[in-house]
């Protein structure tokens, strides 16, 4: 049977709003499944530490789908999925084993009220829960918690939707010190660091309800998130795939062709999965493991995955923010196109089978994705000398310009200073 994910809307050529509203219902039934199972006690994995964790990670993950999709709550499907999640998490948001960890620790107040807060922005208000938590908060012990930029951020972000009320000089300072005002790591960089990017762009865009708040051009978050998107297609890293994607959506910037492209091969492999899956998993270990044990290491490695799928419908079903069909690019070089894609290993990832149905204009369009996916499969092999063929050939063509690049090109730079001074060394250590 034939998927309907690239039918367009007649009028604007985007992507088809109702396969945007199954997606988002697929990742939305995720979720409930998730609270289910994991809402009152977490889960762990004792083969993989790594892969466990504690019931208020799924809650809060589930309120922030509820928040973002009551933006398509005009879709009945979506609606009445919502209504009984959110009926469903208020116990666990409000829980007597939340409310006395806030108690026993004032200092994490806002880190456990995400879901609280998040659901009285629903409609599901508690009035006596926010007595409590504004008590909690004007204690001494409040503010005796250090938290990285981006979770400093986030903070600001709940506290707004809570007293209604913002901070714009709060927020800026944060910001200044995160890796939104600071270009990433995109070749050596850390996961952890792409998260902290994808997750300033939610916080700081309201989950797409407001105008985005961001220290340097919007400009540059798009290239920085375009070039961070090729590095995740390329590990057939989902999860970051799609919270890269977010980008466009929620500040509502017109999609570019790569970007375009990327929401395809996403949609590809969900549609061939049936669900959007996390690197965590293992289909071996699936294999091994029976009844309910099965259920929760399938469920717990890849709701998570599945719920960033079901964010970037729910956020490219507002007006206008849809992706687009069409792959439309400036002209490049065939010649310089093909050398890339002769660069680039045949055998490394699944966006591979959608870029070779497209056409020659479609890959044009998409060149500069294409580059940057070889340059990070360059820097994984460690040849530095097809990186700076790559980089010779994208400056003659004028296709240099992407943060990949021109931080491939400081890489570059970095390794020939590092064997000089390396020689140096090793000179003065022989005399």
């Amino acid at each position: 049977m034939s998927s309907p994910r690239l039918t367009p809307n007649k009028s604007d050529r985007t992507w088809d709003d109702a396969d945007l509203v199954v997606r988002l219902c697929r990742a939305l039934d995720t979720a409930k499944k998730a609270v289910e199972f994991f809402a009152v006690d977490g889960y762990t994995d004792g083969e993989a530490p790594e892969n466990s964790f504690r019931p208020e990670k799924p809650v809060a993950e589930t309120a922030m789908l509820l928040y973002a999709a009551s933006a398509a709550s005009s879709y009945p499907e979506v609606a009445r999925r919502s209504e009984e999640i959110a009926r469903l998490l208020i116990a666990h948001a409000r829980s007597q084993r939340l409310l006395l960890n806030i108690a026993l620790h004032p200092s994490l107040t806002i880190d456990f009220a995400v879901p609280h807060v998040l659901l009285t922005r629903l409609g599901y208000a508690a009035p006596e829960v926010d007595e409590f938590l504004s008590f909690c908060l004007g204690c001494q012990a409040a503010g005796g918690h250090e938290r990285p930029p981006f979770a400093a951020v986030e903070q600001r972000w709940i506290e707004s939707l809570w007293a209604s009320a913002d901070a714009p000089r709060s927020w800026r300072r944060d910001l200044l010190q995160s890796v939104e005002h600071k270009a990433g790591d995109l070749l050596g960089g850390l996961r952890q660091d792409a998260y902290a990017f994808t997750h300033l762009m939610m916080y700081c865009s309201n989950f797409g309800f407001g105008p985005p708040r961001f220290s340097r051009p919007l400009s540059a978050i798009l290239a920085e998130a375009q070039s961070l998107l090729a590095r995740c297609l390329d590990e057939e890293d989902y999860d970051l795939a799609a919270e890269a994607l977010l980008t466009w959506p929620l500040t509502g910037a017109a999609w570019s062709a790569s970007a375009a492209f990327g929401f395809r091969v996403l949609a590809r492999v969900e549609d061939e999965v049936g669900l959007l899956p996390g690197g965590t998993t293992r289909a071996s270990r699936v294999q091994q493991l029976q009844g309910r044990e099965r259920t929760e290491y399938a469920l717990g490695t890849a709701y998570h995955t599945v719920l960033v799928m079901g964010l970037l419908c729910a956020a490219s079903l507002r007006p206008g923010r849809a992706p687009s069909v069409d792959l439309a690019g400036p002209e490049v070089d065939r010649s310089f196109v093909e050398g890339v894609l002769r660069a680039i290993d045949p055998h490394q990832g699944h966006w591979q089978l959608e870029a070779s149905a497209l056409s020659e204009s479609g890959q044009s369009a998409i060149a500069p994705l294409l580059l940057d996916i070889a340059i990070s499969q360059k820097r994984r092999k460690h040849d530095y000398a097809g990186m700076g063929e790559l980089l010779r050939s994208a400056s003659e063509h004028g296709m240099a310009a992407s943060p990949m690049c021109s931080q491939a090109a400081e890489l570059l730079q970095r390794l020939a200073l590092c064997a000089k001074a390396q020689g140096a060394a090793a000179s003065a250590s022989r005399e």
